[in-house]
């Protein structure tokens, strides 16, 4: 329980040795959250960091060897050979696995012990496995499942993955570090409010000016976890937009550089992500960046500034220096400057914190819900074609209305059309725009109590 203090200079008196909250902070084997995250699907790195030579990586406390064969199949192995425990980042690929420089041991992408050329004649260890984990490399990036072999899950693609209005569009992957938590990073994104501060107000407009409204702000549950719904007044118009969180750590985000000024349905994302922990204090932000005439008409973002460690935006991550930092901070500094594992204790939460409050049970119960062997939410486990999502941006020209309280008006609104986002995922893709497109002409509110 946060101490709070009600007299001026009582620094003395406030609380010391505040924890994290470990349930759903760690990300370790066996721990509960850990656990949880492990039941998804989870970025490790980008293909362009796989070549000739192994890839050493930290996923969730575990180190491990990512390298492909010469035959271009992937494998990710534990680190440590399973003859004298070598490390196996200075192996060498073959076409069937990845060979120990001590012995010589090879290990398939499975685990699969192939040769241990130092055992006496006759004797074989082929039936016997090193730890691995299944990969699947898509567009880019390389991801792996680390949970029980029984549960895995379909490797989900995502109908944003190719919704683009027909559009041509470039999915550049990009990978970013964070020295802190993983869920201090993927709350940010339940936290709309802070865009008209820390990214117009504070630092100046990073994005657009439109984006110094105050929106009102609502949040609701999804299939797959929870989107906030998030609207702003822009003249005669309605800026519907919604950002979801898929759990457990996944997210899309809208258009940088978004402007309200002409009506429009149903537009998708700007980037998909991952917050995918290193270990409880570090984090790997990877995803991708989509580039096309819908989302930046402007032609605003620079593909060639994404990549490894490379954002074209400012303020998301640490590529400045200090004093820039502190003269226009972005959401990394905001971000990482809570600590590395945030202390909620010390948070006074408010109205507009709902989303963040909302974000942290779902994942609690999320955690208690596998360490019980129960049913959670996340996506689909097994899925024909794509998933359908929910982040978008919709404007609608929709004037104020005399002797209407308008931030009720818009606030009836964003409801009534996130429910109408959500039931669209019903539809085929090819049809799901004309759809929202549709209801959205329809939803014309003229009172609210």
């Amino acid at each position: 329980m946060k101490q709070r203090l009600t007299e001026p200079y009582q620094g003395y008196f406030r609380q010391q040795n505040l924890q994290p909250d470990l349930e759903i902070t760690q990300t370790g084997p066996k721990t509960p959250g850990g656990e949880y995250l492990r039941r998804a699907w989870q970025p490790v790195a980008l293909s362009e960091e796989v070549g000739e030579h192994p890839l050493l990586v930290e996923i969730m406390g575990e180190e491990l060897v990512l390298f492909k064969t010469t035959k271009g199949v992937y494998g990710l192995i534990e680190k440590h050979c399973a003859h004298r425990g070598a490390s196996l980042e200075y192996g060498i690929a073959t076409d069937k696995g990845i060979r120990c420089c001590y012995h010589s041991w090879l290990f398939a992408p499975d685990g699969r012990i192939l040769e241990t050329p130092n055992a006496p004649c006759g004797v074989t260890l082929d039936n016997f496995f090193h730890g691995a984990y299944p990969v699947e490399e898509y567009k880019g990036i390389v991801f792996a499942y680390m949970g029980p072999p029984d549960t895995k899950p379909d490797f989900p693609v995502l109908d944003t993955y190719n919704d683009y209005h027909g559009e041509e569009s470039q999915m550049v992957p990009y990978s970013l570090h964070y020295p802190c938590n993983w869920l201090q990073i993927a709350e940010n994104t339940q936290d709309p409010i802070h865009s008209c501060f820390l990214h117009t107000s504070v630092s100046g407009t990073q994005f657009d000016d439109s984006w110094g409204v105050i929106p009102t702000i609502d949040w609701v549950a999804t299939p797959y976890g929870m989107m906030n719904v998030n609207l702003r007044r822009w003249e005669d118009n309605i800026w519907l937009r919604t950002t979801e969180t898929i759990l457990p750590n996944y997210n899309q985000a809208g258009a940088f550089w978004e402007r309200p000024d002409e009506e429009k349905a149903f537009q998708r994302v700007a980037m998909t992500r991952f917050f995918r922990p290193i270990n409880d204090t570090e984090t790997q932000v990877m995803g991708w960046r989509f580039f096309n005439d819908v989302v930046d008409p402007q032609h605003k973002g620079d593909p060639g500034a994404v990549g490894k460690e490379k954002m074209d935006a400012i303020g998301q991550l640490d590529d400045r220096d200090y004093l820039s930092q502190q003269k226009e901070p972005g959401d990394f500094e905001a971000i990482t400057s809570q600590g590395r594992i945030n202390i909620h204790d010390r948070e006074t939460l408010l109205v507009s914190d709902r989303g963040v409050s909302m974000m942290r049970k779902l994942v609690r119960k999320g955690v208690q819900a596998v360490r019980d062997g129960e049913e959670f939410v996340s996506l689909p486990r097994h899925f024909s074609g794509v998933i359908p999502t929910f982040t978008q941006d919709s404007v609608a020209r929709r004037p104020a209305l005399e002797g209407v309280d308008d931030d009720k008006l818009i606030r009836e609104y964003g409801l009534r059309y996130a429910q109408i986002v959500i039931e669209s995922a019903k539809s085929s893709p090819d049809e799901r725009r004309d759809y929202l497109q549709e209801k959205l002409n329809e939803l014309d509110i003229q009172s609210v109590e």
